[in-house]
Parts: structure tokens; C-alpha cells; sequence
């Protein structure tokens, strides 16, 4: 659960809610409170179809429950699912001039999508340098990707990240603050980083089959490809082979506005609190799989089927839902089958 304050940090980034940070820690070292529990209850949100199919949406609220310190005033939560890790190293490899020709700043094709891309602060390197990563592509670089999560999630720092993500904060009594180098010895970051780097994205099931190949037509024609996609070409890398591919990761790594709906309302660097990063579609499809029998979809989890992340979508993609929802049952369906199979 991300947290922040109105404001910015000195590089345009969120403001860290004093001792809290940027993360709520719900867990904690031993004789030490968590920082909150967190609270998620789940309201009904039917939506229906003009052939009168209805589907029933899982609208989440949080709350922050028990902090061990008064929490700051204004403050504002943003839900965060783990990110699939597929690809990853691919997506990094995509000349940053591919991604900066799918801006439509004007809309000058008059689809209603435009997209932006999220310029972010790297720690490591001191540049401000484009988000290709999380949620809302605030991170640059799979380096500080994993380098942040070990410090986030686990409280373990390395040498991109090297202050304590406690810091100030009266747990760190219990630590200590007499040794300043870094708990992650710098080769194990540099093995966890290339192995994310070089995850294998699976490959797609039932190509050829006639309702899959329907799908990917009519996903074209509602114009979901207008941010998922579908084909894109990596730049040399000498250093790992990810060189000149042809991929299909079904998205343009820009952040676009997804409408009232999915809105966190935290800004995050250039992504507003309405702006989330086109979620790459590959390996959506076995989810369920490598999820133990229950996939969830968004940046929250609500979603519990594709269906339903996709009746989620609204601003720059609501005119693409519409259509999708104008779709014949039988249409609907072959659009999911074809998602399925990637």
C-alpha cells in the first residue's frame, strides 16, 4: 500500500508521509508495532449490457487501521498488485524513441487516447529518465526496480538503495544505524536483476484456432490496441540477448487516464492520480495457473476475471469499452478467448 502527501520531493516524485514513508509496512520486527493493518471491503457494482447481460463489479475502499503514530493529515493510499515478471528485460530494451512516437498529445487521429509518458528521478544514476516499470512507469530501469522492492517490501537496502526505508522512524532503535553498508551484497542484486531481466515471456496457446483468430480481429476493430500493442521491436543490446526482437507484449509503456473508476488519486512523478501504465497483455492468459486457480487483474486485484477489468476501463479507453460492450455475446466472448490465448 503506497502512501504519500500533497507535494512533491526535491525530484517531482511523492512526498513521504512522516514515519510512514512512501510504503505502509503492515508487518514488523519483533517488539516493534506495524506501521497500520490494512482494511479492504468490497462493494457490488453491477454493470449491464445493451442485450441485458449483467456482470457484477467488486468496487474496493481501504482504510488504515490501528497506526502506531497519528496519521498525517491529507494523506492519500494507493493499492499496488505484484507485477507479473515476464518480459521484463524485453520491455527495458525498447528504444526509448518507439515509446515516445505512440504519444497522440493532440489526438490527432481523434480515437479519444493520447498517453504520456512518466519522466522519473533515478536514485542511483541522479537523472531524471523515463518510467517504463510499476503501476504508473515510475521506475526507469529493472536495477532500481528490484533494488526498490528489496528496500520496500523487505526492508533491505543495496547499493542503488541505500538509506533504510524506516529511516527516522522509531523501529530503526531497534536496528541500529552504526553500519552504513548496504545489507545486499552487490552481486546478488546484480544475479535477482539479470534473472528478472531474462524471465521468458510463454508462448501463446491455440494460435490457429477459429474463435481466437475472430478475437484478435475484433480487438483491433474496438480499437484495444490503441494501447495494447500488439508488436514492437527492441534495440541492440550487446551486454544480454535481447537484441532486435520482434515482440508482442500488447502495450505502449505509456500512462494513460483510466477515468474516474480506477482512479487512486495520487500522483506518482508526471502520472496523475487518474494515470495508470498499459499493463503488457502477454502471459495474461495462464494466469489462473500461475496464480493458484485465482487470477486478479488491475493495479488492485478487484478485477477477478478479464471481463471484468475490461468493464473497469473509462476515460481514454471508454470509448473502446463501449464498443466492446455493443459487441454480441458470442463477439464478447471471442475477444476473452483470444486474451486467453496470450
Amino acid at each position: 500500500m503506497r502512501i504519500s502527501i500533497p507535494g512533491t520531493d526535491a525530484h517531482g516524485g511523492p512526498l513521504a508521509a512522516a514515519g510512514f514513508g512512501l510504503q505502509v509496512q503492515d508487518r514488523a520486527l519483533l517488539g516493534a508495532p506495524p506501521e497500520a493493518a490494512i482494511s479492504i471491503n468490497y462493494t457490488d457494482q453491477p454493470v449491464t449490457y445493451p442485450d441485458g447481460s449483467t456482470v457484477a463489479l467488486r468496487k474496493p475502499s481501504y482504510d488504515l487501521l490501528n497506526p502506531y503514530i497519528p496519521l498525517p493529515g491529507g494523506y492519500m493510499l494507493s493499492p499496488r498488485l505484484a507485477p507479473r515478471l515476464v518480459g521484463m528485460g524485453l520491455l527495458e530494451n525498447i528504444p526509448e524513441s518507439t515509446i515516445l512516437s505512440f504519444v497522440d498529445a493532440g489526438d490527432k487521429n481523434g480515437d479519444g487516447i493520447t498517453g504520456k509518458v512518466n519522466y522519473v528521478y533515478n536514485h542511483f544514476s541522479g537523472k531524471t529518465e523515463l518510467g517504463r516499470f510499476g503501476l504508473k512507469a515510475n521506475t526507469s530501469t529493472l536495477l532500481m526496480q528490484v533494488a526498490t522492492a528489496y528496500q520496500q517490501d523487505m526492508g533491505v537496502t543495496s547499493y542503488p538503495q541505500s538509506a533504510e526505508s524506516a529511516w527516522g522512524q522509531s523501529q530503526m532503535s531497534l536496528v541500529g544505524t552504526d553500519d552504513p553498508s548496504p545489507e545486499l551484497v552487490d552481486s546478488l542484486l546484480n544475479y535477482v536483476t539479470f534473472y528478472v531481466q531474462t524471465l521468458a515471456v510463454p508462448a501463446r496457446r491455440d494460435v490457429l484456432d477459429s474463435v481466437n483468430k475472430k478475437g484478435a480481429i475484433l480487438f483491433n476493430q474496438v480499437n484495444c490496441s490503441g494501447c495494447h500493442r500488439p508488436t514492437m521491436q527492441t534495440g541492440v543490446n550487446t551486454a544480454i540477448h535481447l537484441s532486435s526482437q520482434r515482440i508482442h507484449p500488447y502495450t505502449d509503456l505509456l500512462v494513460h487516464d483510466m477515468g474516474d473508476g480506477l482512479a487512486d488519486n495520487r500522483p506518482d512523478f508526471m502520472a496523475t492520480g487518474k494515470e495508470w501504465r498499459t499493463t503488457p497483455l502477454w502471459g495474461v492468459g495462464i494466469l489462473a495457473k500461475t496464480n493458484g486457480g485465482i487470477p486478479y487483474f488491475l493495479h488492485d486485484g478487484r478485477a477477478r476475471t478479464i471481463e471484468e477489468a475490461i468493464l473497469w476501463h473509462g476515460g481514454e479507453a471508454e470509448k473502446s469499452k463501449q464498443q466492446f460492450m455493443q459487441l454480441s455475446k458470442n463477439d464478447r466472448t471471442a475477444i476473452l478467448n483470444f486474451l486467453g490465448s496470450l
